[in-house]
C-alpha cells in the first residue's frame, strides 16, 4: 500500500463489524412489547409448496398503493418484511402501519401463499429481546450505483436458486443469539423514473448516454463506442419504464452473548446481500457496518440502529427497487430453501392441528364458528 494511502488509513479507518455491549439506561434489558410498538406486527408460517418470490411479486403488486397530499407529494405509508432467527428457528414477519394494512396483508397473504398461517403477535415482543450482557453488530445496505440500475431478480439472466437459501442459512447461529434482516418498503409514485424536470437524468436519458459510448482520456478525450453490455444494459434498465416500485431501506443487527458471533453473523448475512449483484448493469448492495473507532459513540449508533430497526423507521437513502427487485429481497421462501429449523406449517387447511399449533394462542372455542373449530388457529385470520 502507498504511504499515503497508510497514512490515510491510520486517520480515517474504514468501518468495520465490531459488537458492542449496549445500555438501555434503568431497563434491564431492551424489550419492545406489542402494544407499544407502532403499527401491527404480523407472524407468517409459510406452507412449504409456493411459489416462493413470484408469489413474493404477486403480494407486493396487490399492496402497491401509493397516496399523494394535494401538492402531489408521496404520503404512503411504509411496512416491514422481516426474517429473525430467534429462539433457534428462522421465522417470518410483516409489519404494517395500520390495521387496516395489516388486515390487508393478511388477505392478500393468505391469496399469494396458500395455506400458510398469518397472525398478529399479541403475546411475547415485537422485536427479539436485548439482555445487558449481549453483544450487538449491524449494518444497512446501499446500492452501488443510482436505482435506474436494477439488481438481479427472479426475471433476470442468472437468477438460478434464491439467494435467501444463503442468507437464512448464514443467519443460524447458537440458539441464544439473535439475527434480524429487515426490509422498509414504501410505495413509490409511478413518475420514479422521469428523473428530474431540468436535468436530463431520466432513465430514458441514462439509455441513451449508455448507447452513445463514453467519453474517455483526460489530455486527448476520445468518445469510446458502446459496447455490447453496455446497449444490453440500456436494454435492461429501458425495461423499468412504468414498473411499480417502492422506496427501501435493508438493515441488519446480530445480537449473541459471544462477541465473536454477534460479529461473524452481522459481517456474513449482510455479505450475503451481495448475492444480487447483476452483471450486466454491474449493479449491487454494499453493506456498511453501524460503527465508529470510539466505543461510546459506536454503542450510541448501534442503540440507534436498534431503535430505528424496533420502530420500523424508514430514512430515505435515495434506494428503489421495482416490485421483482424488491420481491428477490423480501419474499416467503419454498421447499427449494433448504435451510433447516424454519418455522413452516406443515398442514393444510382443514387437516388436523399440528403438534406445535398450541404455543400460539386462540380464540376460545365458543368465540369462532363451528367449521373453524376444525381448522389450525390463525386462519380465521387470513
Amino acid at each position: 500500500m502507498p504511504k499515503l494511502g497508510r497514512i490515510s488509513e491510520v486517520l480515517r479507518p474504514s468501518p468495520q463489524y465490531e459488537a458492542t455491549q449496549l445500555s438501555f439506561n434503568e431497563q434491564e434489558a431492551f424489550v419492545q412489547q406489542p402494544e407499544t410498538a407502532p403499527g401491527t406486527l404480523l407472524q407468517i408460517r409459510p406452507f412449504k409448496e409456493n411459489q416462493g418470490v413470484v408469489d413474493g411479486a404477486g403480494l407486493l403488486q396487490s399492496v402497491h398503493d401509493v397516496t399523494t397530499n394535494f401538492r402531489g407529494k408521496n404520503t404512503s405509508d411504509h411496512h416491514t418484511f422481516e426474517v429473525w432467527f430467534d429462539e433457534g428457528k428462522i421465522k417470518f414477519y410483516m409489519h404494517a402501519a395500520t390495521e387496516a394494512a395489516a388486515d390487508k396483508f393478511r388477505r392478500r397473504v393468505g391469496n399469494n401463499y396458500a395455506n400458510s398461517e398469518v397472525f398478529p403477535v399479541e403475546n411475547g415482543a415485537a422485536f427479539p429481546i436485548i439482555e445487558p450482557k449481549e453483544y450487538v453488530a449491524g449494518a444497512w445496505l446501499e446500492m452501488e450505483k443510482i436505482p435506474y440500475y436494477p439488481i438481479r431478480h427472479h426475471n433476470s439472466e442468472g437468477w438460478e436458486t434464491d439467494p435467501y437459501g444463503e442468507i437464512t442459512s448464514e443467519m443460524l447461529s447458537l440458539d441464544d443469539s439473535k439475527v434480524v434482516t429487515q426490509v422498509v418498503f414504501r410505495p413509490a409514485k409511478q413518475s420514479w423514473t422521469d428523473g428530474d424536470r431540468f436535468k436530463h437524468n431520466s432513465i430514458d436519458d441514462l439509455a441513451h448516454a449508455l448507447r452513445q459510448g463514453a467519453s474517455v482520456g483526460w489530455f486527448n478525450p476520445r468518445t469510446r463506442p458502446a459496447s455490447e453490455k453496455d446497449k444490453q444494459a440500456a436494454k435492461t434498465i429501458e425495461q423499468q419504464r412504468g414498473e411499480q416500485a417502492f422506496h427501501v431501506n435493508i438493515r441488519v443487527v446480530a445480537i449473541s452473548s459471544n462477541k465473536d458471533e454477534a460479529e461473524a453473523r452481522a459481517r456474513g448475512v449482510a455479505g450475503m446481500f451481495r448475492k444480487y449483484y447483476n452483471a450486466i448493469t454491474e449493479q449491487g448492495l454494499d453493506d456498511t457496518p453501524v460503527w465508529h473507532r470510539k466505543e461510546g459513540k459506536r454503542a450510541r449508533q448501534l442503540r440507534q440502529h436498534v431503535d430505528r430497526m424496533a420502530t420500523r423507521e424508514w430514512i430515505n437513502r435515495r434506494m428503489i427497487m421495482t416490485v421483482d427487485e424488491l420481491a428477490g429481497v423480501a419474499h416467503i421462501p419454498n421447499s427449494e430453501i433448504e435451510t433447516p429449523n424454519i418455522d413452516w406449517r406443515y398442514t393444510q387447511r382443514g387437516d388436523r392441528i399440528p403438534a406445535d399449533a398450541a404455543q400460539y394462542e386462540q380464540p376460545m372455542a365458543s368465540d369462532r364458528p363451528e367449521k373453524q373449530q376444525t381448522e389450525q388457529g390463525g386462519q380465521d385470520n387470513v
